[in-house]
């Protein structure tokens, strides 16, 4: 109702100011007719009124955030308080548990995963999208910009495995102790053996989603050392619902029989599904068979309806993962975390996947090896 009002007022402001437009009369009727009244004149000027609105609130909110960082900044200082100081909003990924404490005048953002707010008595953190103050233990809406208000300490827990938040203004971060799926992500792409999907925040990991089965096949074939084998490939594809850029893995990857794909439609043709979403047992089965473990022929190592439990009894898979992968989400997190312990997982016929790779001049082991004991965490048993 209040914004309502002050659109109203706008209007009768710009009306009594003689703002004129072009009127829709004619020479026997020189009045402004009601059809262009309604709905030309009062349709253009609440435009002009709505567009003057949300650029004074945007000044009015810029200034505000200005005025308190820099309160607070001089208080901090004087106080000896530390933490990290944020000009304008800037992405940055969390793990389960983490607490990000913000200070009056800060602002936050979730892009991806799931918070909850909580704030101090007699404070407000107010999501400025809603135009609402958020209670205690309220979750977080993504893309909703939020400002820790005046005398307020917000604190926003992370709830989900991973998560993307934007931060501005003063805060300081409390680490939990669960699973970093982060850094596992981003010891892969050091190695060359994960890469982002395009979105433009978190580094691109998508963490937070479910991996499709083309993301499966690809880690697949990275894990064999294959992905340039298959970028290289002359093979045919025989799907006919596979896009441009993995056409080569998919063609490869049916050619070596790594994947016979989801069934045949009519006429007979091949569809390999690459957007379906893939299940822990499916990826089990990849890393299985990475690791040189068969599930055909006359007397097979494992089936895909079992991949996690036979991977548990290999030791490729602790018994606390194999039922964290078997009841939970499996998102690409889990693929991260999968794709770095199968590293060190045992092959069917000695040695370590790390190792194999390594002798076949895929991966430094040296090199590899630093880089996985710098993030490796505890696994989950």
């Amino acid at each position: 109702m209040k914004k309502l009002a002050v659109i109203l007022l706008c209007v009768l402001m710009l009306v009594s100011g003689g703002v004129v437009y072009a009127a829709g009369g004619t020479q026997s009727d020189p009045l402004v007719s009601l059809s262009y009244l309604t709905g030309t004149y009062i349709s253009q000027v609440l435009e002009q009124a709505q567009s003057a609105i949300n650029t004074k609130t945007d000044s009015a909110y810029q200034q505000a955030l200005g005025e308190l960082n820099a309160a607070y900044e001089a208080a901090g200082g004087a106080a000896g308080e530390s933490g990290s100081v944020q000009n304008g909003l800037a992405d940055q990924r969390f793990k389960r548990g983490d607490v990000i404490t913000l200070s009056t005048g800060s602002g936050v953002m979730l892009l991806a995963g799931s918070a909850t707010a909580g704030v101090s008595a007699g404070g407000a953190l107010v999501d400025t999208t809603a135009g609402q103050a958020l209670s205690t233990g309220a979750a977080l809406s993504a893309r909703h910009r939020c400002l820790a208000a005046e005398n307020t300490t917000a604190a926003v827990t992370v709830t989900s495995d991973t998560a993307v938040i934007s931060l501005e203004g003063r805060y300081t971060v409390s680490p939990s102790d669960q699973t970093d799926y982060n850094a596992l992500a981003g010891a892969l792409a050091q190695l060359g053996m994960f890469k982002g999907t395009g979105t433009a925040y978190g580094s691109g990991y998508d963490l937070e989603v479910a991996p499709t089965r083309i993301v499966g096949l690809v880690m697949f074939l990275r894990l064999l050392g294959e992905e340039q084998a298959a970028l290289a490939s002359t093979a045919e594809n025989p799907f006919a619902d596979t896009p441009d850029w993995c056409d080569r893995y998919v063609a490869y990857a049916y050619a070596q029989g790594y994947t016979k794909g989801v069934g045949a439609g009519a006429g007979g043709t091949l569809y390999f599904g690459p957007n379906s979403s893939l299940s822990a047992n499916e990826y089990l089965t990849f890393v299985l068979r990475a690791l040189s473990y068969t599930d055909g022929g006359e007397s097979p190592d494992f089936t895909w309806e079992t991949a996690v439990e036979t991977g548990c009894d290999l030791g490729v898979l602790t018994q606390g993962e194999g039922e964290l992968l078997s009841s939970g989400n499996f998102l690409r997190a889990q693929v991260a975390y999968v794709s770095c312990f199968a590293l060190q997982a045992p092959m069917k016929q000695g040695g370590t996947l790390l190792e194999h790779l390594s002798a076949a001049g895929v991966l430094d082991k040296a090199a590899a090896q630093q880089v996985l004991a710098e993030i490796l965490p505890e696994r989950i048993n």
